[in-house]
């Protein structure tokens, strides 16, 4: 069976969800599952048809650059290709987008004979709006929005939570966690070299403080500077390494774009003025990166069920986080202090890296915890099965129709 996919963005392009069923589709293969992505031609040097990894069939339309209507018109390509494919394209049609802009489009997608199948990527505010009435009705909206799904999934129970405070009932509503290649994120062996744009830097005793993710405000990377002067007058040999992307793709209007860019301008200003802070763009042999590092630092405001933290732990880091909003709590660890989860204050992030640090025997003994929970809970192969096993009943659904 063939299951399309439709992401605002797609490889090459990093983007957390995309990435993330870009590295399951060979395992799904094996499965007879088949993949497809319908996506934005956001790089005009990108072709319109391409075959990713050998394995992806990918149809790249073009959208427009107004960022508040690239969704919308996303969605009507997508609808109308898959209605020229016919009934036999795909069985199931996944989104991670569920909004009353694309609405009309994933109705017209769903009567044309297909499953239609929401996959959760981030814990939003319940309520958003001016007023109260604005509040009430947005949520009436996404109320009505979700229930164009035959399966709606989500990484975690906190995720889960809070979809079924949006009506989703549970017979719609399917609990995947993120599945962690453990192969690939496995802790370094001895004597492993650096990735070359390191071994160019940073001296071979350095002990790294290292963060993943995009440097945008709810990310929290402020936090980390404003606490990193007390660690590096404290540990000489200490450095921060930011990898992350500057630019970010997803941005949904023009108010998001200025505000990043006053936000990243202020970073940059106070990421000059410190010692040894280390910025880098986004990797695709990111496993090395965080073989390199001796403790991970994490403090971003909203997330789904983050890449890089289940990342970071499945390579045998020590983690540093904050309680964000979507924290899957008891489900990491934190409670048996397998990882550390801190508050905003920059000083409770300088005394926890400055502890780790100097403790190597913590660092070790969290880091294997951290490990044995990733392969026990999260590993790849399990969240396969249960991807492979949700898209082949929703096949069975639409054939028996």
């Amino acid at each position: 069976m063939t299951v399309c996919q439709i992401f605002p963005h797609y490889a090459p392009v990093l983007a957390g969800a995309a990435e993330r069923f870009r590295r399951y589709a060979p395992g799904l293969h094996t499965r007879g599952v088949e993949t497809s992505v319908i996506t934005s031609r956001s790089d005009p040097s990108l072709s319109a048809e391409e075959n990713v990894d050998g394995l992806v069939r990918v149809s790249r339309m073009e959208v427009g650059g107004v960022a508040g209507e690239r969704d919308q018109r996303l969605f009507q390509a997508a609808a109308a290709q898959l209605q020229s494919q016919s009934r036999a394209g795909a069985q199931v049609v996944q989104s991670i987008k569920m909004d009353r802009r694309i609405y009309r489009s994933l109705r017209t997608i769903k009567r044309q004979g297909r499953a239609l199948m929401f996959v959760s990527t981030m814990v939003e505010p319940e309520t958003w709006g001016r007023t109260a009435f604005h509040r009430w009705a947005n949520l009436q909206l996404q109320i009505l929005a979700q229930r164009l799904f035959d399966a709606v999934v989500v990484g975690s129970p906190v995720m889960a939570a809070a979809q079924r405070r949006m009506g989703v009932s549970e017979r719609r509503l399917h609990v995947i966690s993120h599945g962690v290649d453990t192969q690939r994120f496995q802790p370094a062996v001895p004597d492993q070299p650096l990735p070359v744009l390191v071994e160019k830097v940073l001296p071979a005793n350095a002990k790294i403080c290292l963060y993943v993710g995009h440097l945008i405000p709810r990310k929290g990377v402020s936090t980390l500077l404003k606490a990193w002067s007390e660690v590096a007058a404290r540990h000489p040999d200490a450095w921060l390494v930011l990898v992350g992307a500057v630019q970010r793709p997803t941005i949904s209007s023009e108010q998001e774009r200025q505000e990043i860019e006053s936000y990243q301008s202020a970073l940059f200003k106070e990421l000059n003025s410190l010692p040894r802070v280390l910025h880098i763009p986004e990797q695709k042999d990111i496993q090395r990166w965080y073989q390199m590092a001796d403790v991970f630092v994490f403090p971003s405001t909203q997330e789904g069920f983050p890449n890089a933290l289940l990342e970071a732990m499945s390579t045998g880091l020590p983690c540093l986080t904050r309680r964000f909003m979507g924290f899957p709590d008891g489900q990491l660890g934190e409670h048996e202090g397998v990882i550390q989860v801190l508050d905003e204050e920059p000083s409770a992030w300088s005394q926890a890296m400055d502890a780790l640090l100097t403790d190597e025997p913590a660092r070790q003994r969290m880091g294997a915890a951290a490990r044995e929970i990733i392969v026990r809970d999260h590993a790849l192969e399990k969240t396969l099965d249960d991807y492979a096993g949700l898209y082949h009943a929703l096949a069975r659904t639409v054939a028996a129709l």
